[in-house]
């Protein structure tokens, strides 16, 4: 102890007995060097160290994205953790935080997709968690298509959403509109002495829900049809929310859904390849024949890259 704090030994033996009137638990044994040693328990500490609502929200919301993954036992077990963490803490303690954890819990919404993820820089998430807790605006440096340019822009945070991108949903202070701003774009942030009130009628979840994945755009009506050899694992999936499904007949899948974003449901079908069709709208199948037919037109072109490319060495 006086070596870690850099103190007198006598000064460390006042802190050692002060220790010991603190916790009775304090135990102590001579090992076999006979150098005197002293262990205060784990369970000592309950009700002294407090947890923090950030991380019993995150635990929550791992659990959520496990379960929106279909991996119900690890769900079971982190809100098995999340539980634990709470029966540790003392009421009073608990009573202040659980605000804090629903608060952080709303604001964080999910929009999983598989694939690689970007890169967000250290402190941005830990920085904008306490500004949407608070509600205050934060100034952010944000990179703009062009590298040698970017924006400065003053936001209320409304809230999370992590997709293939993680984006924060914010409006630009003195304007309603709300925005997506990319995480992996934002350079540096700052929280302001300034709050800001939040619109009493926004939701998040009915925000995200109004998209099939997190681009907004105007709701339309999608009818799709998964060939009988795909609608077993079709029925696996949970396209969006708002989707319902029959079984038909001829042992394919119907799936009906009503949300915005078309690009994106057009990235996702092309995935089940010719097992699955377009029934409605026509825009979107119009839509889908034409990112088939570019990226069939792209792969099909031979270019120079392709005489010149490089030999990768194996993994």
């Amino acid at each position: 102890m006086a070596t870690a704090l850099d103190i007198g030994r006598r000064t460390a033996e006042r802190l050692r007995d002060t220790l010991a009137d603190i916790f009775p638990q304090l135990d102590w044994w001579d090992d076999e060097e006979r150098v005197r040693r002293w262990r205060l328990p784990s369970s000592a500490l309950v009700g002294v160290m407090e947890v923090r609502a950030e991380a019993v929200a995150a635990i929550e919301t791992a659990a959520r994205e496990c379960e929106l993954r279909g991996e119900a036992d690890r769900a079971g077990l982190l809100r098995e953790a999340s539980t634990t963490l709470r029966a540790v803490m003392r009421p009073a303690a608990l009573r202040q935080a659980e605000p804090d954890i629903a608060a952080l819990m709303e604001a964080e919404g999910i929009a999983m997709r598989p694939g690689p993820r970007p890169v967000i820089l250290p402190g941005i998430l830990p920085t904008l968690r306490r500004a949407i807790l608070g509600m205050q605006l934060i100034v952010v440096h944000y990179a703009t298509g062009d590298p040698e340019e970017g924006a400065v822009r003053v936001l209320c945070p409304y809230g999370l959403l992590y997709g293939g991108r993680g984006w924060l949903v914010a409006p630009v202070d003195g304007l309603q509109a709300m925005r997506l701003w990319r995480l992996d774009r934002i350079t540096s942030i700052d929280i302001l002495h300034r709050s800001f009130s939040r619109a009493g009628e926004f939701n998040l979840a009915a925000y995200a829900a109004q998209s099939f994945g997190v681009f907004q755009e105007e709701p339309i009506d999608v009818v799709a049809r998964f060939e009988p050899e795909a609608a077993e694992d079709a029925a696996r999936w949970s396209f969006h929310p708002s989707q319902h499904s029959i079984l038909n007949e001829d042992g394919s899948l119907t799936i009906a859904f009503r949300a915005g974003g078309k690009q994106e449901m057009c990235c996702h079908l092309f995935t089940w390849g010719s097992a699955v069709s377009i029934l409605a709208p026509e825009d979107l199948r119009r839509a889908m024949a034409r990112t088939t037919n570019d990226i069939a037109r792209h792969h099909s072109r031979k270019t120079a890259t392709n005489e010149n490319h490089h030999d990768f060495p194996s993994t």
